[in-house]
């Protein structure tokens, strides 16, 4: 009892750790702040069509869809539904229709702020319909937003052409100055083809790690060094020892699922457990079970360093 109690302690540690990420430094959406009633799921956990499921708060395993990595496109050719490719048809958003679905608005909440860069400086990838249009707005608090641009659908174009991803970029100079911890986006159009579904919201900007503690801060680290000290030692072997055989994927039976405080906030698979910020470190290959594959993986990088200041470490970042 001690030991499990010991494991989930460690587990729920890393679960607060992987929040406010920076994924290779890009720095991406952490929380669904708040949501209109008729926000919902594309497909709520399967590919292949619109869900029926209204996403709500207080049905945390459908708030992490637009969170965390893009996930709708597996091969990198921009199309969300190339599902024999791996792609995950996880965005959530808006389908046309009549004047119940007006008004709709997500507002997602950035841990690590956004600033004002050179160039653009937020990204949300999406797709929507050839009649479709958003205001998109950001700010330091969700009471005080400023309208930074618009996204609108284009007939037979992109965005507007199905299943086609698009990256909206937005330039924060001149419209606002103080540092962004959310974005909202707001529905301006109802009717036919007026859809629009969100995969993800990030950064334009990528941070470059100058010290160790940046490496890790910027998720520029290896999967292999669990303790994220920018070396591949018996310590990240020890994490992994702590973390043997444990199973955390929900469609396993029997599978640990002490994590979730709640029982409405399990994901609907391993990929949600880990949009969802609780992946175990130790999960090398994020399967969510900690076995032989992680060992093979780990072993194979043993000794590996990703210091910056150290010319005989790998420089991940200059790949």
């Amino acid at each position: 009892m001690k030991k499990a109690k010991t494991l989930t302690a460690f587990i729920l540690t890393l679960a607060v750790l992987t929040n406010a990420e920076y994924i290779e430094g890009v720095n991406w959406a952490d929380e669904v702040f708040s949501c209109t009633n008729r926000i919902q799921s594309w497909a709520d956990g399967q590919c292949g069509g619109p869900g029926p499921n209204f996403i709500s708060l207080q049905t945390p395993q459908t708030s992490w869809w637009v969170l965390g990595q893009s996930d709708c496109d597996g091969n990198g050719n921009m199309q969300a539904w190339d599902f024999e490719e791996g792609d995950r048809d996880y965005a959530a958003g808006w389908r046309g229709g009549s004047q119940i679905n007006a008004g709709q608005e997500i507002v997602v909440y950035f841990e690590n702020s956004l600033e004002d860069n050179a160039g653009a400086d937020l990204v949300i990838r999406l797709y929507c319909g050839p009649a479709a249009k958003a205001s998109v707005y950001a700010g330091q608090s969700p009471d005080n937003l400023v309208q930074i641009g618009e996204i609108e659908g284009k007939l037979n174009d992109v965005p507007g052409k199905g299943g086609h991803l698009y990256d909206a970029e937005f330039d924060f100079s001149g419209k606002i100055s103080q540092p962004v911890h959310f974005v909202k986006v707001f529905r301006e159009t109802v009717g036919s083809q007026t859809g629009m579904f969100f995969d993800s919201f990030r950064s334009s900007s990528v941070k470059l790690p100058e010290i160790k503690s940046e490496a890790a801060q910027y998720g520029w680290t290896i999967p292999e060094d669990a303790n994220s000290d920018c070396f591949v030692n018996h310590l990240d072997f020890a994490e992994i020892a702590e973390s043997w055989k444990i199973c955390f994927d929900p469609k396993v039976s029997g599978f640990e699922d002490s994590v979730f405080e709640d029982p409405n906030s399990i994901p609907s698979g391993c990929h949600g457990v880990w949009q969802a910020g609780y992946g175990l470190q130790a999960d090398i290959n994020k399967d969510c079970v900690v076995d032989f594959e992680d060992l093979l993986l780990f072993a194979e990088n043993f000794l590996t360093c990703t210091d910056p200041n150290n010319e005989d470490c790998l420089k991940p970042w200059n790949l």
